[in-house]
């Protein structure tokens, strides 16, 4: 039955693209913008890319956090889908973090890097920046999303969940309308067991270098502990290869009274065909799915 609904969904929004194919605003893009300086290398990752649409009062904002297992996020790289989300009238903003080490036998690994809970305090670090700047680039401070792909995702709900890290800067988790987090995980202890029970050697590769070796510290890092924090809008994307980890989280979520949920489950489409669409599709429903929440929500 829920194929048969989503096929439905797909079908209205099929017609409502062909409709706004025509509703595109012309941008500006403001690059590498330093929200917080470390005074030393790592400097250049704490930076944000802001994409405006022209001519367009007071837009919401998106703040949006790539993927890349939390060790190889390049906020370039998200520019495609940013600037396709802007087009429709939403402030983008293309965030960068500090990296874990990089040990999964890419070309561009590296040995050094940072732990949880950096990534999360340099999120925090953008977001102040933009509830105290967004005004002086005609944006709405008051309508702020914050959305992200697979690590991405992670870090977006875990701003909204563990408010110790926004309270600490003197912010409220209540300055975010909803978050729109794709492909993630959200229960660190759950993600390192299946990840080890396919490939023992991610454990030293890739969860201990990223989160800590115990798990004290893989629960902290977990939205899902903080869950009864989680009642504002939270529109929940998946695809076949991640759709295991939010089956938990989006029970837990409904348990918790949580009745703004929208859940999409792709089952067909893998980890990096969803991404792909998502930036280089020239008109996708999904992207347009996001719109719309966006949208519904906005004050």
């Amino acid at each position: 039955m829920k194929k048969v609904i989503l096929i439905f969904i797909f079908s209205c929004f099929c017609v409502s693209i062909l409709f706004s194919q025509e509703n595109k605003n012309e941008l500006q893009a403001i690059e590498n913008i330093t929200y917080a300086n470390f005074k030393h290398k790592d400097s250049v990752y704490t930076k944000l890319n802001l994409i405006l649409p022209k001519n367009v009062e007071n837009p919401p904002i998106l703040i949006w956090i790539g993927g890349g297992a939390w060790a190889y996020v390049d906020r370039h790289k998200e520019m495609g889908l940013c600037r396709k989300l802007a087009e429709k009238g939403i402030a983008v903003i293309s965030v960068g973090h500090r990296l874990s080490p990089a040990l999964l036998g890419r070309k561009d690994d590296k040995a050094e890097g940072i732990q949880h809970p950096e990534h999360i305090k340099d999120i925090v670090k953008a977001f102040k920046w933009i509830i105290n700047n967004g005004e002086k680039y005609g944006m709405d401070v008051e309508n702020i999303y914050v959305g992200g792909y697979s690590s991405g995702a992670h870090l977006s709900c875990l701003l909204a969940a563990d408010k110790k890290y926004v309270e600490n800067l003197g912010l409220k988790t209540t300055n975010i309308r909803g978050i729109i987090p794709i492909g993630g995980a959200y229960d660190i202890p759950f993600y390192k067991e299946l990840l080890i029970s396919v490939e023992p050697s991610y454990l030293e590769k890739h969860i201990e270098p990223v989160f800590g070796k115990t798990n004290e510290q893989h629960k902290d890092a977990s939205p899902i502990t903080f869950i009864e924090n989680l009642k504002l809008p939270i529109f929940l994307i998946d695809e076949g290869q991640t759709y295991v980890y939010n089956q938990e989280f989006e029970k837990k979520l409904l348990e918790q009274g949580n009745l703004q949920i929208q859940s999409l489950h792709l089952y067909n489409e893998t980890h990096a065909s969803l991404w792909t669409k998502l930036s280089n599709e020239k008109e996708y429903v999904v992207r347009e799915m996001i719109v719309e929440f966006i949208q519904k929500y906005k004050k």
